[in-house]
């Protein structure tokens, strides 16, 4: 980034990670630093040393795609990006990229060789290869590590540098783990917990636009994902219960502080009066006014 051209601290610590590198070759990137590793996430274009030819680092470095749109090139080999899929490179590989559009879709994570092989010692029985560059696909722990890292890298606070510490960890085994094929299976009591979390959310911004991916991404899920595993747990799709939410707090108000229609609907988050009298009339096959009338729904 533009940034960086002025911040030569900040360009001493990606040497560390990426080898020698100007600042003008980091213009399009933001890079994102703790001790032991670095990530880089283009921003406004390519990495311009990306692109250079046979260049190396002096780190492990693993790519970690979100595109088909992009080729590395290695001395004796070269092979296309795939969503969600990892390269690993062993430190010092000759190797460039290809891009094919304005603005790839990736981050690099940089780790020190010395930490990752400190971490790796925790998986001695299991068949490790490091030294040899290979592909494996991400799992959802690691894009969340990924994104805490960014997050606290981004905006440091107190406790952000032992924080930073945690997400190292967390991201190089959950590396490791990728690479092993070692996949959690799936728990309930988690699972469960994030439910949870996302029905209090809703209790919380009642009156915002609250939409499914919204709902999905605070749960830290897929869409289909918390979608299957919140009907499962509570009967309803999020959506639904939501709305049932809506308009059991439209009944209280309807019958407690008798506020016109239009402000109940804003209220509870519906986004038209219209929109609140079809669902409330869909939900209790009487209109607002009707049940306001009768005191209850029949």
């Amino acid at each position: 980034m533009p940034l960086l051209r002025n911040n030569a601290e900040k360009i001493s610590q990606i040497n560390d990670f990426m080898g020698d590198i100007s600042a003008n070759q980091l213009y399009n990137v933001d890079f994102f630093t703790a001790e032991h590793i670095g990530i880089l996430m283009p921003i406004a274009g390519p990495c311009l040393l990306a692109s250079t030819p046979m260049h190396k680092h002096p780190t492990y470095s693993c790519i970690l795609s979100f595109s088909d749109t992009s080729i590395t090139v290695l001395p004796n080999i070269r092979y296309r990006t795939q969503p969600n899929t990892i390269y690993l490179l062993p430190p010092n590989v000759p190797h460039h990229e290809i891009c094919e559009v304005e603005i790839p879709r990736y981050v690099s994570i940089f780790i020190q060789p010395e930490f990752l092989n400190q971490q790796a010692k925790s998986y001695k029985q299991h068949n490790l290869i490091l030294d040899k560059s290979s592909f494996f696909r991400a799992t959802d722990e690691l894009l969340l590590s990924i994104k805490r890292f960014i997050r606290e890298s981004k905006q440091p606070k107190a406790g952000s540098a032992e924080l930073l510490k945690v997400y190292s960890i967390e991201i190089v085994h959950a590396l490791l783990r990728s690479m092993l094929n070692l996949h959690d299976k799936k728990c309930e009591e988690v699972s469960r917990l994030e439910i949870n979390r996302s029905i209090e959310y809703m209790h919380q911004n009642i009156t915002e636009k609250l939409t499914l991916s919204i709902l999905a991404n605070f749960a830290g899920m897929s869409i289909s994902n918390y979608t299957r595993t919140f009907r499962k747990e509570i009967g309803l799709s999020p959506i639904d219960y939501l709305i049932e939410m809506r308009l059991e707090i439209a009944c209280r108000l309807l019958l407690d502080e008798r506020l016109p229609l239009k402000e109940i609907a804003a209220r509870c988050g519906f986004s038209s009066h219209a929109h609140f009298s079809a669902s409330f009339q869909k939900k209790y096959k009487i209109s607002p006014t009707e049940y306001l009338s009768s005191s209850t729904p029949k």
